[in-house]
């Protein structure tokens, strides 16, 4: 039977041997969040396109037509889009089965390590990429997008086992810290080669073709740390009705929890709720470029934005992981500083939006005068200010809070004419991106059985995976009905006001209970065998 050791149990050997897991369990993040922002969100799609065009102009047009070229572009585009969303549907299929059977085999760890073997070496291998090699870009994206997608939840599923119930909250965030830094690191110095490939006697292409070759490497470099500390947790094979074969036990498993789904009441309803709020946090990460472009601000921006908001979500990330940490002497400051960045940075951009379009260093200074006045507010008054709204923000509320946060960022949107705004807005969103996921895990994790954390975390990744459907669809529909880009994004809005609303309906108490019950179940059945 696996234990956790209370922190008041353990010796400072102990600690120190639990620290380390849990650094080495969120280094997996930062290893793998550099294919989700070098290959995945930037340099793939336009690349794909790039040497994919040719193969699409039409039968007998010439190269040199504008409008044939665009034409070969947009069916590029188009494939490259149906790929995307058959490589997510083929994984939030399988996330659930290889998560039970996981679980069963007692494999998560050595399963995670072979979907980080194949999306590494293959991730790698998109540098052999050249102009008419397509359909071969199409296959390794599609594997590596699995790949990636079974890793996150195969990983995810280690957290229960990894760190203790009363620090799920903070090692969840130190992860997502981990993976926003550890991926924004890396597509910092891929862009960097990109913009001055030149200068370095390399054409563009090659500059790509390199970024592709050192997201495997750093991939598989960065696990390391897990496969060295993080142990394998123990089996939990069917106690009765087994049929002696783990595939037919793990599709067992798995259709009688879902038939028993009012024994996970709250965590079906968890589950929901998370779906909704995704979709609207999808929408805006998937959307942003798109509308930014629609508005007619410059790609430079849209980038810098996008890179400028990994690495603001590094430090708010590890801030949401002690707003619901009890024991954290800081708490009231952290929401102090929260809640100062949600009035200020609106404030700013209307300030933007009335006197016209900032240039880009006046927008950062005042952006670091923002922060630096907002961590004076929180250190001194704000931290006594905000002792009674701070204790009673368990992860449940802390996730409300971030969703209600983010609730302005599409009515900002809705208003947005400057390039100033834009960078104002990354800023807001970077506050709460990383702590509402980390959170949303934690709660996920405090509400699934330990020795079912594959299965449950498959559920987990399938929810994730279709959040991203509603989002852009509302969005498109919406545009297409009124015309307006605004109208568009405002609509966003609706995900996470259901979301909310779903959220605050989770008894979170009655379903930990509910967890440790069947967990203990689980392991005195095991036990007795």
């Amino acid at each position: 039977m696996e234990t956790t050791l209370s922190p008041s149990a353990v010796t400072p050997a102990q600690e120190r041997s639990y620290q380390s897991r849990v650094v080495a369990w969120s280094f997996y993040d930062w290893a793998n969040h550099a294919y989700i922002t070098t290959t995945s969100s930037t340099f793939f799609p336009p690349y794909f396109v790039a040497i994919a065009a040719p193969a699409f102009l039409a039968i007998g047009s010439s190269a040199g037509n504008p409008a044939a070229q665009a034409l070969a572009r947009d069916t590029a585009s188009n494939v490259f889009a149906l790929t995307v969303s058959a490589a997510l549907l083929v994984a939030a299929i399988l996330a659930p089965l290889i998560g039970t059977f996981a679980d069963i085999t007692g494999r998560r760890k050595r399963l995670l390590l072979v979907a980080t073997g194949f999306g590494g070496v293959l991730s790698s291998m998109m540098f052999t990429l050249t102009t008419g090699m397509w359909q071969i870009g199409l296959i390794l994206y599609f594997v590596t997008q699995i790949a990636m997608n079974i890793a996150l939840g195969l990983n995810s599923s280690l957290l229960p086992h990894v760190a203790r119930q009363d620090d799920l909250d903070r090692a969840s965030s130190l992860g997502y810290a981990f993976g926003y830094i550890g991926g924004g690191v890396l597509l910092a110095l891929n862009t960097v080669l990109y913009l001055f490939a030149a200068r370095l006697g390399l054409d563009s292409a090659t500059a790509v073709r390199i970024a592709f070759f050192s997201v495997g490497i750093w991939w598989l470099v960065f696990t390391i740390p897990l496969v060295l500390q993080v142990p394998e947790p123990p089996a939990t094979p069917l106690t009765q009705g087994g049929r002696g074969h783990p595939v037919l036990d793990s599709l067992a498993r798995l259709g009688h929890t879902l038939r028993a789904m009012r024994q996970y009441r709250e965590l079906f309803k968890m589950l929901i709720a998370f779906w909704f709020y995704m979709e609207g946090i999808g929408a805006i990460i998937l959307l942003a470029t798109a509308y930014g472009a629609a508005l007619g601000l410059d790609t430079a921006v849209l980038i810098s934005t996008l890179l400028m908001t990994q690495f603001v979500a590094f430090p708010y990330a590890l801030i949401f992981g002690r707003i619901a940490n009890p024991s954290s002497r800081a708490r009231s400051a952290f929401v102090a500083m929260l809640l100062w960045t949600a009035v200020t940075l609106p404030a700013i951009g209307l300030y933007a939006n009335l006197t016209g379009n900032l240039s880009v260093a006046t927008t950062f200074e005042l952006i670091g005068c923002d922060q630096i006045a907002g961590i004076a507010f929180a250190a001194t008054l704000g931290r006594r200010l905000f002792v009674g709204f701070a204790s009673k923000l368990d992860s449940k509320r802390a996730v409300i809070l971030g969703l209600f946060i983010y609730i302005v960022v599409p009515i900002w949107g809705f208003f947005l004419h400057t390039q100033a705004e834009f960078f104002l807005i990354g800023w807001l969103v970077g506050t709460v991106q990383g702590g509402t996921q980390a959170l949303s895990r934690s709660v996920f994790t405090t509400l699934s059985p330990r020795a079912k954390s594959g299965e449950f975390f498959g559920l987990f990744g399938l929810s994730e995976k279709f959040a991203g459907i509603l989002g852009p669809l509302l969005y498109g529909l919406v545009g297409q009905l009124t015309g307006s880009p605004r109208a568009s994004i405002l609509s966003i809005t609706v995900f996470f006001l259901v979301g909310i609303y779903l959220l605050w309906r989770v008894n979170e108490r009655e379903g930990a209970r509910s967890a440790s019950l069947e967990n203990s179940q689980i392991e005195l059945a095991h036990a007795s065998d």
